[in-house]
């Protein structure tokens, strides 16, 4: 998109494109698994007048302990600290502390509570709101009808009915249908996830995908002295995949006797992919570093040769932007990825790696063609870093500010439209 000076009647002023904002990013701002919800509201700041990010805080929050002793600290959190308020300059953090109920009573009355709490700290009237989730879908709707939001744009991260568990999945999917009724725009992160998104109706919907922090995986390009190593970040989840690279290891191993695979993260795959590593006799070059703070990964990533993204081919991965692919390219790996959707038009528009079928053996020739290749891994590193470098989260930021600033163009005020 070509940025431009816009300047009508709802637009702020010039070098400020958008006026002030609410950003609620919810559960996933303060969530320790990367997530588009901590990025883009910053690199949507400094094209805001003001912006106001609201994020969510757990009931208890604090260390493993006993269940009686959650309870009584996370009901004193409630009585005397529902709501903290951080001020930067022209950024404001709200954090609010959210409630601990049976599953069906949290679903429906959670949104209620956080506008609760939320109603005394909030602007009297934002010119846009900007809502993630399909769990602050009903927070959305009250943020209109109260009148506290002009425009509201969905920041469309996944398709979640396929991510939560069957019996929530009906409730998801009504809850991402409010947004495509109200929403004046759907900004999405993957295109087939837009283009679900226009078949259900949407009035407008754009595509701003998952970026990357370039600055900082960049470091990743200084690299160490290492063995031939593969590398998977993110959720230890049976869904993405992570076994296939085990099982092409005994393959591996017949020609590159001192490979190794680091597994960076945790989750419930966890202990199946330790046992899985035993049973086929490659314990020894599967390393289980667990949940690595989001700042120390380059530096694992500079001991490693290839980015590993195999997912399985699922509704979920069909829709999703994964993050991991752009930290790869930015951190100098060649990547192998598989299960279609966005992921495979990534790979074959930047030329950064190999998009297979699910299998040990084509994972295995993927691998040795560029560990054993020096000048294909070249040339596929080159163009992950090339690709990443037109994906940080800056540049991401003033892309979604032009976005939003033409869907508001074409809209009424989403208040008086819904009344």
């Amino acid at each position: 998109m070509i940025a431009r000076e816009h300047k009508t009647e709802d637009s702020p002023k010039a070098g400020r494109p958008l006026g002030n904002v609410l950003f609620v990013s919810g559960s996933n701002f303060r969530h320790r698994l990367n997530s588009p919800a901590r990025h883009l509201p910053r690199g949507l700041a400094p094209h805001s007048q003001s912006i106001d990010i609201v994020g969510y805080v757990n009931f208890y929050g604090g260390p493993p302990s006993s269940r009686w002793r959650r309870l009584a600290s996370g009901i004193r959190n409630v009585i005397s600290n529902r709501v903290e308020s951080l001020r930067d300059g022209a950024t404001r953090q709200i954090l609010v502390r959210r409630l601990h109920m049976p599953g069906p009573l949290e679903m429906l009355a959670e949104d209620l509570w956080i506008y609760a709490n939320l109603r005394p700290v909030l602007a009297p009237v934002y010119d846009v709101g900007v809502v993630g989730h399909p769990d602050n879908a009903l927070l959305a709707a009250i943020l209109i009808r109260t009148g506290r939001i002009k425009h509201l744009i969905y920041s469309d991260w996944d398709y979640f009915p396929s991510y939560v568990a069957p019996r929530w999945s009906g409730l998801m999917t009504w809850r991402e249908g409010i947004y495509v009724r109200l929403a004046d725009g759907i900004i999405s992160v993957s295109r087939p996830l837009a283009e679900l998104r226009q078949r259900q109706g949407a009035r407008r919907t754009a595509v701003i995908p998952n970026g990357v922090d370039f600055e900082l995986f960049q470091r990743a390009n200084d690299r160490a002295f290492h063995p031939p190593t593969l590398i998977y970040s993110g959720s230890v989840d049976a869904r993405w995949g992570i076994d296939l690279a085990i099982r092409a290891l005994p393959i591996l191993r017949d020609r590159i006797p001192d490979i190794r695979f680091l597994i960076a993260g945790d989750g419930p795959a966890m202990e199946e992919l330790q046992n899985l590593a035993t049973s086929m006799g490659v314990g020894d070059m599967v390393r289980f570093t667990g949940m690595l703070p989001y700042e120390e990964l380059p530096a694992l990533m500079a001991e490693a040769d290839i980015g590993v993204a195999t997912s399985r081919q699922d509704a979920f991965r069909q829709y999703a932007s994964p993050l991991k692919l752009v930290e790869y390219m930015a951190a100098g790996l060649p990547v192998i990825c598989s299960g279609g959707g966005e992921a495979e038009l990534l790979i074959g528009e930047s030329g950064a790696g190999l998009h297979i079928p699910f299998t040990p053996e084509a994972f295995a020739e993927a691998a040795l063609s560029l560990l054993q290749d020096p000048g294909h891994a070249k040339r596929r590193r080159e163009a992950g870093i090339s690709y990443a470098r037109s994906r940080s989260w800056k540049r991401l930021g003033a892309q979604m500010s032009e976005c939003i600033l033409d869907m508001i163009k074409q809209s009424p005020l989403t208040s008086a439209r819904t009344s």
